[in-house]
């Protein structure tokens, strides 16, 4: 069953056919110990039911080892409500339009150095330094240089949410990095808690709420990272099959000035080639799910990829469309333990990808992976 898990989550032509396959034929199948739901509603209804479905025994572990203790990795109680509250809170309406603009900002200037017919690799050398950079204006965490942040960020990354097969050596990595992280960010609290006047980010908000330096490092550290890969990763992947498909790139060029609807096609496209397919529960008890029996301590894989295919809740789901419902997408999670920046990556992910087109990109070749990650995804900018 790990060597499954991860075919799925590491090939995407695997993915798609998988998705199809199941849903059609088998979309409530169990494998030993082992249950996986395809139907979207299975799936919403797993999430939604976060008491009966456990997300501790599926994290905890991990990130308590490289981070300390992270809502991802809590069920609810007392304590995850209380830390849930406080990382929320540090959050404000007006992070959502500053993030665009400097998304915007950012995106224009690594893209104006290159001329017109030259390549670039938008995976290290642009989404992944734009993700950086709002990382560091939203949260306050400043590491020792950029490269160094987005190399940290993808280490923990593959150990806390990716190391299906649990190798060492990607622990090891993982490990390492986290004490990097820790560094900066008690430096980072340190040096704003000296200051009279507080920044506009998480950091500062959460020291005027009166939190502990353990909380705060905790919780902003945690959102850092998964930042900057999946903002990454979903732009190499949306672009993967919008490059591939030069009628629907055409209807999409032609919403570029509508940043809502350039949501909607990203969140669309991105459904044919997902940053992450599945989703993992572990079952509290015996229980139900769509009327097939669960026992307890059962795995239960989500998978979403799937589940965004499942006809019932996405008509003519072959068609990339823009103007579906933004609520049925499952790209960041659901249920109580959703993403924790999926408000931030509703609006930078599409100005990510209004950049790209804005230059009448062509893929250079097929995105190259580190592990896991996208790494290098050439385009050529035409214009």
């Amino acid at each position: 069953m790990t060597s499954f898990l991860k075919k799925i989550a590491s090939n995407p032509s695997v993915q798609l056919f998988g998705a199809k396959t199941l849903l059609a034929f088998a979309p409530t199948l169990s494998i030993g110990n082992t249950a996986i739901f395809s139907r979207w509603s299975d799936i919403q209804d797993i999430l939604s039911r976060d008491l009966d479905f456990l997300i501790e025994p599926i994290n905890k572990e991990r990130i308590e080892r490289v981070n300390g203790s992270f809502i991802l990795g809590l069920d609810r109680s007392e304590t995850q409500l209380h830390e849930r509250d406080a990382l929320y809170q540090a959050m404000t309406h007006d992070d959502i339009p500053r993030i665009r603009d400097l998304a915007f900002k950012n995106a224009k200037e690594l893209l104006q150095d290159i001329p017109q017919n030259g390549t670039i690799n938008i995976v290290n050398d642009y989404a992944r330094c734009v993700a950086s950079r709002s990382a560091t204006a939203l949260m306050g965490i400043q590491g020792t240089s950029e490269d160094d942040q987005m190399r940290v960020a993808r280490a923990m990354f593959h150990e806390l949410f990716l190391n299906l097969g649990n190798d060492e050596t990607v622990r090891t990595k993982a490990v390492a990095a986290s004490e990097e992280l820790r560094t900066w960010v008690a430096e980072n609290i340190a040096q704003k808690r000296s200051k009279r006047k507080l920044a506009e980010d998480m950091i500062s908000r959460m020291i005027d709420a009166g939190h502990e330096d353990d909380l705060i490092r905790r919780s902003v550290s945690g959102m850092f990272v998964g930042a900057i890969d999946t903002t990454a990763t979903c732009v190499a992947n949306i672009m993967a099959v919008l490059l591939k498909r030069p009628n629907l790139k055409a209807m999409v060029i032609k919403d570029l000035d509508d940043l809502r609807a350039m949501q909607g096609w990203c969140y669309d496209i991105l459904r044919f080639q997902p940053h992450n397919p599945i989703i993992l529960r572990h079952a509290a008890h015996d229980c139900e799910i769509g009327g097939k029996p669960i026992k307890a301590g059962t795995t239960i894989v989500c998978f979403t990829l799937a589940a965004m295919h499942d006809k019932a809740a996405f008509p003519e789901p072959s068609k990339a469309l823009p103007d579906r419902p933004l609520t049925s997408y499952l790209h960041f999670g659901g249920g109580f333990h959703p993403c924790a920046g999926r408000a931030i990556n509703g609006v930078q992910i599409p100005v990510l990808v209004t950049e790209l087109l804005r230059r009448d990109p062509v893929a250079m070749g097929e995105i190259e992976y580190d592990g896991p990650f996208p790494d290098i995804s050439l385009l050529r900018l035409q214009s």
